[in-house]
């Protein structure tokens, strides 16, 4: 198997970087990746919460895409499912935790599964 062929979806990344505004510098967030390969998978998928005011979901998955992609923790990303398809179902609003890189083994048997995965926060409130 090979990671590649696994991607089925695609990952805008947002990033705060810094803005030189006169004498004053401040931090604005701006897409710095755009469509890249990756595929999202739930290791914890929890029940939608709710209270009087609001429903909520707070969700932890799985991103896995290729060691290449720049992804620093604290960015915003916007997932869309099934994007590499061509079958965009919808869009994830997720923050990214700090990546865990894989290398690919010396001699390994299988070549190609070198790949990060990153484990992500989607927290929102559900609107109707």
């Amino acid at each position: 198997m090979n990671w590649s062929d696994w991607y089925t979806d695609t990952v805008d990344v947002y990033r705060d970087v810094e803005v030189k505004d006169g004498n004053l510098t401040r931090h604005e967030r701006k897409e710095v990746l755009t469509a890249q390969p990756c595929r999202v998978y739930q290791a914890n998928d929890r029940p939608i919460g709710m209270s009087q005011t609001a429903a909520s979901i707070k969700q932890d998955s799985m991103l896995a895409c290729d060691n290449s992609v720049d992804i620093h923790a604290g960015d915003e990303l916007i997932i869309h499912r099934g994007g590499r398809l061509g079958k965009s179902l919808f869009d994830t609003r997720a923050f990214a935790g700090d990546p865990h890189y894989y290398f690919e083994p010396f001699g390994a048997v299988i070549p190609g599964l070198a790949h990060q995965e990153i484990i992500i926060l989607q927290e929102e409130r559900v609107s109707q």
